[in-house]
């Protein structure tokens, strides 16, 4: 196989997802796959794992920064794949998803401001949702916001990687490069 990483996606409070949001959840998984095998690395095995609304408590629907922190720093997969946390509802209207930039494989708790872990918000769409898999899994692999950084982004006018929501799908070859060497990503 290409070099690739596992992903492990927790549904947090899944009791309260409805039958089409976690088809919703399938489908978003299948276009962060897409968005990964243009240049890679690829999407591995995709584990799925839900947090009853009960187990998340007032962590189903995450408020700001210390929420996201708190939600990640409190579970975990024991497996080297990246802990993907889905939630309903993000309610601060600057984001859709945290993630640590160039983030740590141990997980352990983390001490900083951002979360251990990538916490996605369903968006309306699939492909919203699919497009904030595989941004907020970019930021975890060691990526910035092509604002940021737009030489990683050069010639691409839809790269995943843009800070605002939309149409995303392309990855360059440097940010593929730059992805391919987190401790995270398998040869």
């Amino acid at each position: 196989m290409a070099p690739h990483f596992d992903v492990n996606v927790i549904v947090v409070g899944r009791d309260k997802f409805s039958p089409e949001k976690l088809a919703q959840v399938d489908g978003s998984v299948a276009i962060m796959k897409a968005i990964f095998a243009t240049f890679g690395p690829e999407v591995g095995t995709v584990r799925m794992y839900h947090l009853s609304s009960a187990q998340a408590g007032r962590l189903a629907i995450i408020r700001n920064y210390a929420d996201a922190k708190t939600l990640t720093n409190l579970w975990s997969v024991k497996n080297d794949g990246i802990d993907l946390f889905v939630v309903r509802q993000i309610t601060d209207p600057h984001f859709t998803g945290l993630s640590p930039i160039g983030a740590d494989c141990s997980k352990n708790r983390v001490k900083g401001d951002s979360p251990r872990a990538p916490v996605v918000a369903m968006q309306e769409l699939t492909a919203e949702t699919g497009n904030a898999f595989a941004h907020e899994i970019g930021h975890f692999l060691g990526l910035r916001h092509c604002e940021d950084d737009p030489p990683s982004c050069a010639g691409t006018a839809n790269d995943f990687m843009f800070a605002s929501p939309g149409p995303f799908g392309g990855i360059t070859a440097a940010q593929a490069a730059k992805m391919k060497t987190h401790c995270a990503v398998k040869p």
